[in-house]
């Protein structure tokens, strides 16, 4: 049996991947600084970006957290699911490689990116998606999303969701059991600032 150790949690963002990587997202930090405002002190939260958000920093904060918050690129692989990923500052955080790490504490992961939950369309039944892959590697509890998601419009999503999720909470402790009803009260309460197709494109899986 796991042992359970003290709720953390960590904001991962990749604004600036590098050349050929993707087009700057402009409101990455800003999505950041709202998270680490909204998420109490008390649950032990860090924040890693810009030249910190590699790979292998995105792989360790994986490994070493309870709670994850994703704000990047994602990219989903048609032909092969498994390269499905993050894009970080130097190289891409796969699918792939974050299914071949021991990922012991992990129970929620809010992935605000692009495509992190869609299939592969030959193999509809067969879900395998970033989504999926982080619930394959213990996580819970995981918020992705179905198409392209508006940056400068996601943080408002972010922002509901997050106050929803440590609404009445004891001690700042995140109840990751909340998560499905805490998006849905999200999605509901941004409907006049957020298109609906920035409102549908998240959705929960899992617990």
């Amino acid at each position: 049996m796991k042992k359970r150790v003290p709720p953390s949690f960590v904001a991962i963002g990749q604004g600036q991947p590098g050349t050929g990587k993707g087009k700057t997202l402009l409101a990455v930090e800003s999505e950041l600084e709202l998270v680490h405002k909204l998420v109490p002190a008390t649950a032990n939260r860090t924040t890693i970006s810009g030249d910190a958000a590699t790979r292998a920093g995105a792989l360790e904060a994986l490994q070493q957290n309870t709670l994850v918050h994703l704000a990047c690129h994602g990219k989903q692989d048609r032909t092969q699911p498994y390269d499905s990923h993050f894009v970080m500052k130097d190289e891409h955080l796969t699918l792939l490689g974050i299914m071949d790490k021991d990922i012991p504490h992990a129970e929620f992961a809010f992935l605000s990116a692009c495509h992190t939950a869609v299939g592969d369309e030959e193999t509809p039944d067969e879900v395998i998606h970033l989504a999926a892959g982080l619930q394959f590697s213990g996580f819970k509890s995981v918020v992705g999303t179905l198409w392209e998601v508006d940056d400068s419009v996601a943080k408002h999503v972010v922002e509901a969701f997050y106050k929803y999720m440590f609404k009445d909470s004891e001690d700042g402790v995140m109840d990751f059991t909340k998560a499905a009803w805490a998006l849905n009260c999200a999605t509901h309460a941004v409907k006049t600032k957020v298109p609906l197709e920035q409102r549908m494109v998240f959705i929960h899986i899992g617990v």
